[in-house]
This record gives C-alpha cells, sequence and structure tokens, in this order.
C-alpha cells in the first residue's frame, strides 16, 4: 500500500457516496490493511482527503506545464488548453475532485496548501491569456475576466461529457472541445490570431 493507493480509493469512495461512504475502516477493508496502518499515513479522513483535493491540483498543474515549452504565445496558450483537457480524460475521477467545495469534505476551509495549488493553476491560465494580449492576438481586456470566460466554458463542456450526457467517443469529444473553444476565443481575437491559426491549421492539413 501506498500513497497513491490510499488516495485513488478515497477519492473513489467520495465520488460514489459521498463523505459519510468514506471511512478508515473501510477504506482499509478495502485495500487489505488494518485501520492502525491507515493512520501512520492520515490522522483522519478529512485530512485524507483534503490531500486528494491536492494531488488533483498537483496533478492538473503537471499537465499544464508542459505548455510552456510552446514557441509562441499563441501555441503556449493552445497547449494549455489541451493539458487541461489531457489531465480531465486521463484522471477524471481526481478532474471532480478539484472541485469539490469545501464543506463537503468536512472542512470549513482549505488549508493553504490547496488553496495555493488552486491559485496556482488559475494563475497559469491567466499568465497565457495575459501574454496572448500583450502580443496583440487578444483583444485588450481584462485577463483575468478573459481567463475566467474561458475556464468556464472548458469546465462546462468537460463536465457534461464526464457524466454522460454527450454520446460520444474521445476522439469525437476532443473535436468538439476544439472547435466549441474557437468559437468562443473568436469573438476575443484579433485579425493576427486568426492569421497564426489559419497558418498552424494549414501546417496540420500538410503534415497529416
Amino acid at each position: 500500500m501506498n500513497r497513491n493507493d490510499i488516495l485513488t480509493h478515497a477519492c473513489e469512495l467520495y465520488l460514489q457516496g459521498g463523505i459519510e461512504a468514506v471511512s478508515m475502516r473501510r477504506l482499509a477493508r478495502d485495500l487489505g490493511v488494518t485501520a492502525p496502518a491507515l493512520y501512520k499515513h492520515y490522522g483522519n479522513r478529512e485530512e485524507m482527503l483534503l490531500d486528494v483535493v491536492s494531488e488533483a491540483y498537483r496533478l492538473c498543474g503537471e499537465h499544464l506545464t508542459g505548455a510552456l515549452s510552446g514557441r509562441t504565445p499563441r501555441e503556449r496558450f493552445r497547449m494549455a488548453g489541451e493539458g487541461y483537457l489531457d489531465f480531465a480524460l486521463k484522471h477524471p475521477k481526481f478532474y471532480e475532485m478539484m472541485y469539490a467545495p469545501a464543506h463537503t469534505l468536512g472542512v470549513k476551509i482549505f488549508p493553504d496548501v490547496v488553496t495555493a495549488r488552486m491559485a496556482g493553476v488559475g494563475q497559469f491560465f491567466n499568465d497565457r491569456v495575459r501574454e496572448c494580449i500583450d502580443a496583440g492576438l487578444l483583444q485588450p481586456l481584462d485577463a483575468q475576466e478573459v481567463s475566467l470566460t474561458l475556464w468556464a466554458h472548458a469546465h462546462g463542456l468537460i463536465s457534461i461529457y464526464l457524466r454522460g450526457c454527450l454520446h460520444m467517443d474521445e476522439e469525437a469529444f476532443r473535436s468538439v472541445y476544439f472547435e466549441s473553444g474557437w468559437r468562443v476565443i473568436h469573438g476575443m481575437a484579433t485579425p493576427q490570431y486568426e492569421a497564426e491559426k489559419e497558418l498552424e491549421d494549414m501546417a496540420e492539413g500538410a503534415s497529416g
């Protein structure tokens, strides 16, 4: 038994039945260990569930940072969107845990380590939007407000897909995700952005 086993199973129990479904005794039984063995890792279930949320944000951040290898602001912006989608589709249970309200985990507020990771993910997207604005690719709007709009769109689409409301396979959903995202971005994009996108699309078509 390792930390990842504990967090993964605790995540599954919580998503199946809420906090009442998570107990140290049940978790220990399912993992084939004794309850005292679990208490060596966590003092209680609330502490454990908070670590699940923290791990979810860590994994998300890990997928996002790959976007920093992009050569241009627009490429980093696109790759950030891809990274967010990849995280959600590869780790759907952890994705849902990212948005679990504190009170449903048995605490009033999130501890600093969790809020710091939350803020880090939000800041990453803000930075990608801001550098596109500074590069003249997006209209000179408030970067945080633009980021919020784009996140709300992405989160909404991903959430209804993960809940089985869209009857399509992953490949089809990826296409819908990016096409729909472009329709949102189009209203904020400058001619420069559209020109760069057109060149990139042509290059992808030629390579395909």
